[in-house]
């Protein structure tokens, strides 16, 4: 459960990184569809990881407790 939760967390910092580097591409005069869906794409993915950490975390909690 540990290593779930540090691969999440992983996966939480890489996508947020992405994110942060493809929020520049959205600021273009006319940002092309492909830098639209890589920035969505980044975003949902840092939501998935954010909530899942959520979760397993909570989960994790209660089984220590």
């Amino acid at each position: 459960m540990n290593k779930l939760l540090a691969m999440l967390i992983l996966g939480l910092g890489f996508s947020g990184a992405v994110l942060i580097l493809s929020v520049p591409l959205l600021f273009k005069s006319n940002p092309e569809q492909s830098e639209l869906m890589f920035a969505a794409g980044s975003a949902g993915a840092f939501t998935v990881f954010a909530v899942s950490c959520l979760i397993l975390r909570k989960r994790f909690n209660r089984l220590t407790k």
